[in-house]
């Protein structure tokens, strides 16, 4: 499920570390708690789970109730692949905040990797229900790839089609269209729908793959080699470059 579109984005780094002279009162812990774990979020980010890991342990002891903390330790263990504690970290952050959109889009997403899809496809629903939520789009498209990844592709492209109501740029979903028509064979629209996404997307391995599979399926040789020969030179070490050679 790693195309679930920023699943597990949860805070950003705002502090650096945590002094204390003496005992923390309650809200000292609180505020503690809470830049451990942007700390612990900037470590995971940059790969060292090792320090992420003391983190976020670290702030759970300070705050057992920071959501965001439970959300941080949850994106920690799925790295390591224990899906179980994941699992608890995310009924946890439920528990404490139900409503919260941020907290029902990871856990669907969770969901999702464990093939319970259906009660994912919920969660996101209530996510994309709240109209304050600035990620709605994000939570449509990630049922829609969760239904894409299971074969569903019909249904798939119904939340993305959602999802590009309330954001006409979103680039995964626009992304998901073009996925979409060129599986059902609609290689024209897979076209148009893609040069959607390349405008709004940031150019990556999987774009010019994506590209190269149209093009492909629309015999258009020109198209297929400029393609070919900038993911080539733009991203020679990536699995899609390698996948040139098949």
């Amino acid at each position: 499920m790693g195309r679930l579109a920023g699943a597990l984005l949860i805070v950003t780094l705002a502090g650096c570390s945590v002094t204390a002279t003496g005992p923390l009162d309650a809200d000292e812990l609180r505020e503690a708690a809470r830049i451990n774990a942007e700390i612990a979020t900037h470590h995971l980010d940059n790969g060292n789970l090792a320090r992420a890991r003391q983190k976020i342990d670290r702030a759970l002891e300070q705050d057992p109730a920071l959501v965001d903390a439970h959300l941080v330790a949850a994106a920690i263990d799925l790295e390591l692949d224990r899906e179980a504690s994941a699992g608890r970290h995310y009924q946890k952050a439920l528990r404490l905040e139900q409503d919260n959109p941020r907290v029902l889009n990871n856990y669907a997403a969770y969901l999702c990797r464990r093939d319970q899809r259906q009660r994912a496809l919920d969660l996101w629903e209530l996510a994309a229900a709240d109209r304050l939520y600035d990620q709605r789009a994000m939570a449509l498209t990630n049922a829609g790839r969760c239904l894409a990844d299971a074969g569903a592709w019909s249904s798939a492209a119904g939340y993305w089609r959602r999802a590009l109501r309330i954001d006409g740029g979103f680039a995964p979903a626009l992304r998901g269209m073009s996925e979409y028509q060129l599986e059902t064979g609609q290689v024209d629209a897979a076209a148009r729908w893609f040069s959607r996404y390349t405008a709004a997307g940031k150019e990556s391995p999987s774009m010019l793959w994506l590209g190269v599979r149209i093009a492909r399926a629309a015999n258009d040789a020109d198209r297929l080699s400029r393609l070919t020969r900038r993911l080539r030179e733009r991203f020679p070490a990536s699995e899609q470059a390698a996948r040139l050679m098949e």
